[in-house]
């Protein structure tokens, strides 16, 4: 259930602390008095092994970031932790795939579990982008099997530790909830909806606009119509999510983009240069289309030439000079969406993402932006507000998926479920090694409901290959056209880049493996085209 008092949930972008200069950003600087819930971002999944699959090893295990943020806790109590699973960069596909065997998802749950011991996290944020989904590798399926996972999620929280949160991260535009999510049912076993509302307009749209409008403006048509905050959220109630639940998304962060040289018109939805793909690119967060709010406000502040100027019905402030145009939210617009959750009883508020608050101080206050949530949440009491729903129809709703006798197993090398009642929390570091597998149990295991690392379970070694995936950064090299999450191949064929803020990163695979273009992955030679890299095959 949500807490009695509003939630400000902060994003923590873990490669943030890649940023040059002063856009760098570590755990050290996230506000934790300002915020109730901070989120990790991000570990994806693995389409091999289908456990969590640690994107920055060196970052997360070697150089202890998920230790030292779990550590936050001493600094700040009552402040929960959580980790999130998926994000635009990760793309949708392997979910789909996680989760459309019964095997996969009790796989990747048995992980979480580990990862959730291990590490001392407070919650699991789902962040698939999105189920269902067929521009992003989803199918059909996808919305019933995204609701068994989670429903056998809760499980096994509520057997290892009931006190550990499940949030999801999803979108408020109409035809991805039709696509992939019973509303109805995720509501009802999820601690917290974060509703990304934002994003809502961007270069893609062939127009500049502000992309988190919170009403329909007049020049809205089309598929643009509802596409806005309030009829977004409003959604999400009438297809059975209580407001209580909703925890309202806001940006700290502008779209940005370039108007076409002969092009006069500032107005909301004037026509772009659609080509240049978005706007100039920020010193620190390098990005086209994109700019960290400490950007804007220092731009606008040291700068001469922009006009500031105020969308009087979508309740946000853009500005311009030259080509260059930008949405976005101040201090203003904020709180506006602050007295907006208040008024409509939602759960609180979620910020994508802390690290682009004007932590510095560049612009005035320092973390001026969250100042504004903290402000308005502490003291406000969520109301168990009551609203008129459509129900779901009966044939859309998925069977559940409760188990046979009435017992939840989750058998894994590193837990095992017995009677005992201590728990302890000393697990394996996951290594470069290959994994045992599993055997499968005896007999049926016990209905108790605790987690201990004395595992009883006996393993075997497998022969299927396992094709590592902890992959290191080795090298940064400028790359003009780079996208947040994009892979680019190598000419190496053991090589492979990651786009990390319209920087390429280089990384190695391990040993005897080589980049798997079509999956996103390293794989086994055999498996993968290497007649256009150099592959060095060693003997």
């Amino acid at each position: 259930m949500i807490s009695d008092t509003g939630r400000v949930v902060c994003y923590f972008s873990n490669w943030a602390i890649y940023r040059p200069g002063i856009g760098q950003y570590t755990i050290d600087d996230i506000p934790g008095s300002k915020c109730t819930h901070v989120i990790y971002s991000f570990v994806g999944v693995s389409n091999v092994t289908w456990e969590i699959l640690v994107l920055d090893p060196e970052v997360d295990i070697d150089q202890h970031g998920f230790k030292n943020f779990t550590d936050l806790r001493y600094k700040y109590p009552g402040l929960k932790l959580e980790l999130a699973v998926g994000g635009w960069g990760d793309g949708g596909r392997k979910y789909s795939q996680m989760v459309s065997l019964s095997e996969r998802r009790r796989t990747f749950i048995d992980s979480v579990v580990e990862y959730m011991f291990k590490y001392k996290f407070d919650g699991f944020d789902v962040d698939w982008e999105y189920p269902g989904a067929s521009d992003r590798g989803g199918s059909f399926n996808d919305r019933n099997l995204y609701f068994y996972f989670i429903e056998e999620l809760r499980r096994a929280f509520d057997a290892a530790n009931p006190d550990w949160e499940i949030t999801i991260a999803v979108p408020l535009a109409k035809f991805r909830l039709q696509e992939g999510y019973y509303v109805e049912g995720l509501c009802r076993i999820v601690d917290a909806v974060h509703v990304m509302a934002y994003d809502l307009r961007g270069n893609w749209a062939g127009f500049a606009d502000v992309h988190s409008p919170l009403y329909k403006r007049p020049h809205d048509q089309w598929a643009y119509s509802s596409l806005n905050v309030n009829d977004g959220l409003e959604l999400w109630e009438n297809q059975g999510c209580p407001p209580r639940k909703l925890i309202v998304g806001v940006p700290f962060y502008g779209r940005t983009f370039t108007l076409s040289a002969s092009n006069n018109d500032y107005s909301l939805g004037t026509y772009i240069n659609k080509e240049a793909k978005g706007g100039a690119p920020g010193n620190y967060t390098k990005a086209k289309g994109f700019l960290s709010y400490y950007e804007i406000c220092t731009m606008m502040k040291d700068e001469e030439g922009w006009t500031d100027k105020w969308d009087d019905v979508g309740k946000c402030p853009y500005t311009y000079k030259g080509t260059q145009w930008v949405g976005y939210e101040n201090e203003r617009s904020l709180q506006i969406k602050m007295d907006f959750i208040k008024q409509k009883g939602y759960g609180g508020a979620m910020i994508w993402a802390v690290d682009m608050d004007d932590f510095h101080g560049l612009c005035g206050a320092k973390n001026a932006l969250i100042e504004i949530l903290h402000t308005n949440m502490r003291n406000y009491v969520v109301p168990d507000r009551q609203v008129m729903t459509t129900p779901t129809p009966e044939w859309a709703r998925p069977p559940s998926t409760t188990p046979k006798d009435g017992i939840t197993s989750y058998p894994s090398t590193a837990i095992t479920r017995t009677s005992t009642t201590t728990r302890t929390t000393s697990y394996y570091e996951p290594t470069s090694m290959k994994p045992s597998k599993p055997s499968k149990p005896t007999k049926k295991p016990s209905t108790t409901t605790q987690y201990t690392t004395s595992s009883t379970t006996t393993t075997t070694t497998t022969s299927a290959p396992y094709i590592p995936e902890n992959e290191v950064p080795v090298g940064d090299i400028e790359h003009e056209d780079c996208v947040i999450g994009d892979y680019i191949q190598h000419n190496d064929c053991d090589k492979y880049y990651r786009c990390v803020y319209g920087k390429k990163m280089e990384f190695n695979c391990r040993e005897g493996t080589v980049w798997n273009h079509m999956l996103k992955t390293c794989d086994w030679p055999q498996n993968t085209d290497v007649e256009n890299c150099v592959y060095q095959q060693k003997i």
